[in-house]
């Protein structure tokens, strides 16, 4: 079988949990005899990780005008709509399309679906999977052009990304098209499918949920590393976006620290909210106890390093970060709001907004070592059942479908 796939990231250029899931997947796609080309957004570095063809869309070799109209299918209706609107563009509220994506992300949209397409267009396939909405205009092209099925894969709304405040009606109207238009709907919880059916409308028999998987040895270190840190650590690691809760971190932080102060609290990623959380942290009175990390590639020794991970998440369609720190042997502590919540059962949780009760679990895990290790080792054992090779086999069974 061979697929045509449209994703927006793919490592080492990644910039969060989409292209650890599409490596892990795309590699299990291989060892079943699936073979992918992989179309991605040019980055200006060397991709090859020898189980799939990345191609990427460099832009080289093509009109812009002529490719926006392919055989009669005319890109206009969301060319318009995949700019920002006035009301987006005027002004910078934590949560909007203008701090989540950036002024310029929707023209490098509407630039790599041109690109992609004019790149593949002549690429043999028996199926087109795009993976979130800012590939969805190119499976939709190429399926008219190819006449071969769309499937579609969706990690987070509009709505999650934003935290539902001020999400860009333009984006969700291309992720609903997408929806409507793909032959099946993959996505990654069942918190996640609700959502498209009442959101969305998207039928339910088109719908199908798989689960996300994990390389669980990598996140396995033969010893503890050392940080530099004689505190106890609670860590945070995601976008410091709205949708990831890391205000109600900090909000959390300031309850235990009036318990405990022998206690840091790591936070590592980037996003809009930084400066912001800065603020806050100054404000409370805890930034010395706040340690800002930045985004980080060896995130296996925060993991491995933390006494509890915590995922606070507002939206979280799935969390593939707190099955990394489960196989770290790390405790867990997640919003009762994330898909994962669905499927582990030896981890703590709590709904995002109540920081009291965030705080009193935390506390809970830093002051009873009994508690701590019976999280450590369950969540371990828990963990394992979780792999790539399932989601491609459930991906795969999709596909049947469709072909």
């Amino acid at each position: 079988m061979k697929v045509l796939m449209f994703g927006w990231e793919f490592p080492p250029f990644k910039s969060g949990g989409l292209g650890t899931y599409l490596y892990g997947f795309t590699k299990a796609l291989f060892h079943k005899n699936v073979k992918v080309t992989f179309v991605m957004p040019y980055t200006g570095m060397e991709i090859k990780p020898g189980f799939v063809n990345v191609v990427q869309a460099d832009g080289k070799g093509y009109s812009h005008m002529k490719l926006f109209d392919i055989k009669g299918f005319d890109l206009t209706p969301y060319n318009p709509s995949i700019e920002l609107s006035s009301s987006h563009s005027a002004g910078s509220k934590i949560g909007s399309s203008k701090q989540a994506y950036g002024l310029d992300f929707f023209s490098k949209v509407r630039d790599y679906t041109a690109a992609s397409v004019h790149k593949v267009k002549d690429e043999a396939c028996d199926l087109i999977h795009c993976h979130d909405w800012m590939t969805y205009p190119a499976g939709m092209i190429l399926k008219k052009l190819k006449r071969k099925p769309l499937v579609v894969t969706i990690h987070s709304t509009e709505y999650d990304r934003t935290g539902s405040h001020n999400p860009n009606h333009n984006i969700k109207e291309i992720e609903r098209r997408g929806l409507h238009e793909a032959d099946k709907v993959i996505t990654i919880s069942n918190y996640m499918k609700n959502q498209l059916i009442e959101r969305y409308n998207v039928p339910e028999e088109k719908i199908r949920v798989v689960y996300n998987g994990l390389d669980k040895e990598h996140y396995v270190l033969k010893e503890k590393p050392k940080v530099g840190v004689k505190e106890k650590i609670v860590l945070f690691l995601g976008r410091l976006t709205i949708q990831k809760g890391p205000d109600w971190f900090l909000e959390a932080a300031y309850r235990v620290l009036k318990i405990d102060p022998n206690v840091k609290f790591v936070i590592v990623g980037n996003g809009d909210m930084l400066p912001s959380l800065i603020n806050k942290a100054i404000a409370m009175r805890i930034i010395d106890k706040i340690v800002f990390a930045g985004f980080r590639e060896d995130v296996q020794k925060y993991y491995s390093s933390a006494d509890v991970y915590v995922m606070p998440s507002v939206a979280e369609p799935f969390g593939l970060t707190a099955l990394e720190a489960m196989a770290s042997h790390t405790p867990v502590i997640i919003s009762k709001q994330a898909g994962v919540a669905e499927v582990v059962q030896n981890c703590m949780k709590a709904d995002f907004w109540d920081s009291d009760e965030l705080a009193n679990k935390i506390l809970g895990v830093l002051h009873y070592n009994a508690l701590k290790n019976s999280m450590s080792q369950n969540g371990f054992q828990e963990v394992q059942k979780f792999s790539w090779d399932e989601v491609a086999e459930n991906c795969i069974n999709v596909y049947k479908e469709v072909t």
